[in-house]
């Protein structure tokens, strides 16, 4: 007996079947790229909770705003708004670490805010990125943004995994005292 397929809609098709409150087409896309998002999220943090609340926001916010809100790229759309709300967790923590008491309540972005930040926090990716030495570069990269496991990137770059481990250590020592350099001063203009 032969097994019907069923038919695999596109993210785009099923974008348009959630702007009309389909909410099969919800838990599709949810299913379809939850794990990816979630390894994203958890690569950086490596906290489960967290991870799982941010991609959860992320679709929550996709849900909330599905009759308003024009994707084009879908995936690139999602690790975009994930990497905001892993940045956004990352800032948020280090403000709260450091002066809870002098900084009083946060007040939320709006979107237009949100994307001006996204987009400086992408700069301060590419500048610190850009200083780092190419091979050291080239890992990160690989390890970050095309989601290979460290014996993946080994076997490509003919590198050993001590090797590939140590790159990513340093890139992101580099990644986090830029970080902390960039809150601080603006933690010193809030301050004053």
């Amino acid at each position: 007996m032969e097994i019907p397929q069923q038919h695999i809609q596109s993210d785009e098709q099923l974008l348009q079947s959630l702007q009309q409150d389909s909410r099969q087409a919800f838990n599709e896309l949810y299913f379809r790229h939850w794990e990816n998002l979630y390894r994203a999220a958890y690569t950086v943090l490596r906290d489960e909770d967290s991870s799982k609340d941010i991609v959860q926001e992320v679709f929550f916010s996709i849900w909330k705003k599905r009759h308003t809100q024009q994707i084009r790229q879908l995936s690139a759309y999602l690790f975009q708004a994930v990497k905001f709300q892993v940045a956004r967790q990352l800032r948020h923590g280090k403000l709260l670490d450091i002066h809870v008491e002098q900084l009083g309540h946060l007040h939320t972005m709006n979107t237009t805010e949100e994307s001006l930040h996204a987009s400086e926090l992408d700069a301060l990716l590419e500048t610190t990125l850009g200083k780092l030495p190419e091979r050291c570069r080239d890992v990160f990269y690989l390890s970050r943004f095309e989601q290979l496991s460290n014996k993946e990137i080994a076997q490509r770059l003919n590198l050993s995994t001590r090797t590939v481990e140590w790159h990513i250590s340093n890139a992101l020592k580099h990644l986090r005292h830029s970080i902390e350099n960039t809150f601080l001063l603006l933690i010193l203009l809030m301050l004053h």
